[in-house]
C-alpha cells in the first residue's frame, strides 16, 4: 500500500481493474490454499510479491497441486529459494540482490506475440532463468540482456505457476513513467480474468521476521551457501588440527660435536707458526694440498705442469690463471730457503681461495 517510489500501491489498486468479477483479499498470515468453505468450482489466483520466496518444500507442493487443481499462482521475486528451483526443475543465475542503475524489460504481447521493451531510469534486478524446458514452461518476459526473466508453467485444468524475477517491474515508479502501464496490464492479462477470488500474500515477504524463522536453515537452503557453511567447518577442523600438531613443546637444541681433528690442525698449525718454522709449514701445507687433489680428482701430483694445470682446471672448473698462479706459488716456495710471514700467508690464501666452491 505505500506510495514510495518502490511501493506497489499502484499494482494493488488495479487489480480490480483486471478481475471486476472477483474477491480481492490481503493477508500477512499464511496464504488460504484450501478451505471447506471454498466451492469446488471457485477459481482462484494467488499473488505474491517479495524480496525472498522460500517456502518449505511441503508448503511449495501444495502450491503446485493448488495450481494443479485450475488455480493461478503468481509470483514476483529476485530471490527464488533453491529448493523450489530444483522442485520446479529450473535454473537460476545472477546475484539475488544485485541491482542495475536503469531498467530495462522486455514482454511478449498475448495478442499479436510481439516483444515489446520499457524502460525507465531506476534500479532493475538482473536474474534471469538458464536451461528453461519449453516443453512445459512458456517464457513471456526477457531482461535487458534478453535473457528470460518471466515464465509461465501450465498445469492440467487451465492452472499455472508464473514467476517473475523482477518485482521493480510492479514498483510504482517503473509503472508510472511514461506508458510503462502497458507492462503491468500485458503481465496480467496472461491470468484468467474469470478468477473468482483474487488473495495477494504477504505471508512471504514477513515470514523472515517471524519467530519461526531460522538463519541456519535459510543457509543450508541456499546451495552457494550451503557450500560456503560446509567449506568454512572443513577450513576451521583443519586449522585445529595443524594448529595443535604444530604447538607441541619445543625440542630441545642439542650443540653439535667439536671437531677434534680440525682443532688439533690448527694447534699444530699455530705451534709452527710461533716457532717461525715457516719452511716446514708451507711444505706440510703444499703437501695436504696436493693430497687433496689426488684423492678428489684423481690427478697425478707428480709434475705440477702446464698439463696438469689443464687438467686441473678442466675438472674442478676453476680459471686457469688462477691455477697456474697456485702452481708458480709452490715453485717459488720450494725454491727459496727461507720464508717470510708474509710469503706463508700468501701461499695459504691461495690454497684456501683454491678449495672454495667453483
Amino acid at each position: 500500500m505505500d506510495k514510495i517510489p518502490y511501493g506497489i500501491r499502484y499494482a494493488y489498486e488495479n487489480l480490480s481493474s483486471f478481475f471486476p468479477r472477483a474477491e480481492i483479499r490481503t493477508s500477512n498470515r499464511f496464504p488460504v490454499i484450501y478451505s471447506s468453505e471454498t466451492r469446488q468450482d471457485t477459481t482462484r489466483t494467488l499473488i505474491i510479491v517479495s524480496p525472498l520466496f522460500a517456502p518449505e518444500p511441503v508448503v511449495m507442493k501444495s502450491i503446485i497441486r493448488f495450481a494443479a487443481a485450475g488455480n493461478q499462482v503468481f509470483i514476483s521475486s529476485p530471490g527464488i529459494d533453491d529448493t523450489v528451483m530444483s522442485i520446479l526443475h529450473l535454473k537460476q543465475k545472477g546475484e539475488m540482490f544485485s541491482y542495475r542503475d536503469s531498467g530495462e524489460f522486455s514482454i511478449r504481447d498475448p495478442v499479436s506475440n510481439e516483444w515489446k521493451k520499457f524502460v525507465y531510469p531506476g534500479y532493475s534486478f538482473d536474474n534471469y532463468f538458464d536451461a528453461v524446458d519449453t516443453g512445459y514452461t512458456e517464457v513471456l518476459g526477457k531482461n535487458s540482456r534478453g535473457l528470460p526473466d518471466f515464465i509461465r508453467i501450465g498445469y492440467v485444468h487451465g492452472g499455472a505457476i508464473f514467476i517473475h524475477l523482477d518485482p521493480f517491474a510492479f514498483s510504482n515508479f517503473f509503472l508510472l513513467h511514461k506508458q510503462n502501464s502497458l507492462y503491468y496490464d500485458l503481465a496480467l492479462s496472461y491470468v484468467p480474468r474469470q478468477t473468482d477470488v483474487v488473495e495477494w500474500s504477504d505471508y512471504f515477504r514477513y515470514r523472515r521476521r517471524t519467530e519461526n524463522f531460522s538463519t541456519l536453515r535459510f543457509i543450508l537452503s541456499k546451495r552457494a551457501l550451503r557450500w560456503a557453511f560446509w567449506l568454512t567447518l572443513l577450513l576451521f577442523l583443519f586449522l585445529f588440527i595443524f594448529e595443535s600438531k604444530r604447538k607441541q613443546r619445543p625440542i630441545a637444541e642439542i650443540p653439535p660435536l667439536r671437531n677434534a681433528s680440525e682443532d688439533f690442525v690448527k694447534t699444530v698449525g699455530r705451534l709452527y707458526f710461533q716457532q717461525k718454522n715457516n719452511q716446514n709449514l708451507a711444505t706440510k701445507m703444499v703437501a695436504a694440498f696436493l693430497e687433496n687433489i689426488r684423492s678428489n680428482y684423481n690427478l697425478s701430483t707428480s709434475q705440477l705442469n702446464d698439463e696438469f694445470a689443464h687438467k686441473l682446471a678442466f675438472r674442478t672448473g676453476k680459471p686457469l690463471s688462477e691455477i697456474m698462479a697456485t702452481i708458480h706459488l709452490i715453485y717459488e716456495m720450494r725454491l727459496k730457503q727461507d720464508l717470510s710471514d708474509q710469503e706463508l700467508m700468501d701461499l695459504h690464501k691461495q690454497i684456501n681461495q683454491f678449495n672454495k666452491p667453483a
